[in-house]
């Protein structure tokens, strides 16, 4: 007799387990609905979009749902995982803030040169941006960008629109039209120049226009002051209408002509006083003032030097409250760029 074998066989003689083999503690793992948050957030760990939330079955493929946000470049993953295995904390996609390249847009006519200054669109990196030609120009517009859409990106780009016309236009003046300064102003050798001259305009003289154009895209106008001599509408000025009669008029209609010879203007003489004595002109050595033949009437080539001597006759006010001292040479300036 020997021990008995408790082993079973099917009909087929294979063996088999006893029923009670697999204990009811034991189970198949076959989950199918693993789901894993994923949040896009900054150094700082703060949510800078809403989190994802992917579903997937136990241990397949997990594919992360990177996303372009404008203005942030991802720059690492915590919790990273390549399937889809339980995880509580979730995956962290985060993201360092960006800074773009500008856009750079040119608006040129058909001879290259530019006729607006340079816009400068500036954005979110990855945002969107779309150039436009200039509103006042398109129906002289002849070429455009390429793609005038895109994203902004860490490299500058440039558009370009050119048009086929002239960048200024003559403008019509009124012929009694005069310029005053209300600041020290550039002035230029000509129109759309981008480099003044060396020397300013004083703050307070005032000065002939002589004819004008303006600029065909914006509203500049370029004031002509005589020879090579340009200020555009852009400086600090203030436009005045000053009629001028001549010396024999003048002096027709004043009843001070007798105590201001060969002064022209449409003001009444209210006052005059004798001086008779030198005076600095109130300026620094590389500064000038305008002389007049007449106040308010021609200007002259004539100046004077900042710091210069000059000797006053007389003092005339007008009505309007304006002070003009002439000078022994027989020129006028205003009292106020005078130490009188």
């Amino acid at each position: 007799m020997g021990k008995k074998n408790n082993t079973d066989f099917s009909h087929k003689g294979e063996r088999t387990m006893e029923n009670d083999v697999l204990s009811p503690k034991v189970k198949k793992i076959a989950r199918d609905d693993v789901e894993i948050k994923v949040h896009y957030v900054d150094s700082l760990g703060k949510d800078i979009t809403q989190p994802t939330t992917i579903k997937g079955h136990y241990l397949a493929k997990l594919d992360i749902p990177w996303k372009e946000i404008p203005g942030y470049v991802l720059s690492s993953v915590t919790n990273f995982q390549q399937t889809f295995i339980p995880n509580s904390d979730g995956i962290y996609l985060v993201y360092a803030n960006q800074l773009s390249a500008p856009v750079i847009v040119y608006h040129r006519n058909t001879d290259g040169n530019l006729i607006a200054d340079p816009q400068y669109l500036l954005g979110e990196l990855n945002r969107d941006f779309d150039t436009q030609p200039l509103e006042e120009a398109n129906h002289f517009l002849v070429r455009s960008p390429r793609r005038a859409k895109g994203q902004f990106t860490k490299r500058v780009q440039e558009q370009e629109y050119v048009y086929n016309v002239l960048p200024i236009k003559n403008y019509k003046i009124n012929k009694n039209l005069f310029i005053e300064t209300t600041d020290n102003v550039n002035v230029y050798s000509q129109p759309l120049s981008k480099t003044p001259l060396e020397k300013t305009l004083p703050y307070g003289t005032t000065w002939k226009a002589y004819r004008a154009v303006q600029e065909t895209y914006n509203n500049t106008i370029w004031y002509n002051l005589g020879g090579n001599t340009w200020i555009p509408s852009t400086e600090n000025i203030k436009l005045q209408i000053i009629k001028q009669q001549s010396s024999r008029q003048e002096m027709l209609n004043s009843p001070l002509a007798q105590a201001a010879n060969n002064i022209s203007y449409t003001y009444s003489v209210i006052d005059n006083m004798d001086i008779n004595r030198s005076v600095k002109v109130l300026y620094y050595d590389d500064q000038f003032i305008t002389a007049w033949k007449t106040p308010y009437g021609d200007m002259d080539n004539q100046r004077y030097r900042g710091g210069q001597d000059v000797f006053v006759k007389k003092i005339v006010q007008l009505d309007n409250y304006s002070v003009w001292a002439e000078l022994d040479d027989g020129y006028y300036v205003e009292s106020k760029y005078l130490n009188l």
